[in-house]
């Protein structure tokens, strides 16, 4: 008798957007992968799909995946397209171990595009710059009811929201299988200058304390 086994679950480790900015420091370069390691990298993409809420994609050829190389770590960094325009995939691949240690998702092409800052229930639709941020705040304390929100682009966005315990702040990367919420509440004055950095592509938001959220 035959007994189908489950699929052995990835020992990849999802990571968080400052450890990735991390294997950034010192730079990295172009680096010619094997076929091998990005059908590697397309695999464990393929098989994360579902805890990634990633849709239905068609795999890519090898040729449409790319690499870079973190001298400064010693690690691999290899771009998987998921059919959502300038989002990837990155499985990074350290030492010389063959299989991804570690993976995260990224959409390059919010990094290109005007922030706007959006809250509903006040008519707010208008750039997201430090004053418009910080006017926001007060309204958000008088409506517990409100959240205001700073998209970059369709999954890639922060949102914050204010209870009696202070401000919640959220991000998202990609999709809702990358939402994040701060680990506590904040103040007003943090929440605003969190979301200053997030609209300004600082990252010192990314440096903050996040937990993933299960949506």
């Amino acid at each position: 008798m035959f007994f189908s086994r489950k699929p052995k679950p990835p020992n990849a480790r999802l990571i968080q957007l400052h450890e990735y900015l991390d294997l950034l420091q010192g730079g990295t370069e172009d680096h010619a992968a094997s076929d091998a390691v990005k059908r590697s990298a397309i695999a464990l993409a393929h098989s994360l799909r579902d805890p990634l809420k990633l849709k239905a994609w068609a795999a890519p050829e090898p040729a449409q995946v790319f690499a870079r190389f973190s001298k400064a770590h010693d690690a691999l960094l290899v771009h998987v397209p998921l059919g959502i325009a300038d989002c990837f995939f990155i499985a990074i691949y350290k030492g010389a171990e063959p299989d991804a240690q570690e993976y995260l998702l990224f959409d390059i092409g919010a990094e290109y595009q005007t922030p706007m800052l959006q809250c509903p229930d006040f008519g707010i639709a208008e750039p997201a710059n430090e004053a418009n941020i910080r006017r926001c705040m007060p309204f958000l304390q008088e409506n517990t009811s409100a959240f205001a929100i700073i998209e970059l682009r369709g999954g890639t966005y922060m949102q914050v929201f204010v209870d009696h315990k202070g401000f919640h702040l959220e991000h998202q990367l990609v999709n809702t299988g990358t939402h994040y919420s701060s680990a506590e509440p904040v103040s007003a004055q943090v929440a605003a200058d969190t979301l200053l950095s997030y609209a300004c592509g600082k990252y010192e938001w990314a440096y903050r304390r996040w937990e993933r959220l299960e949506l």
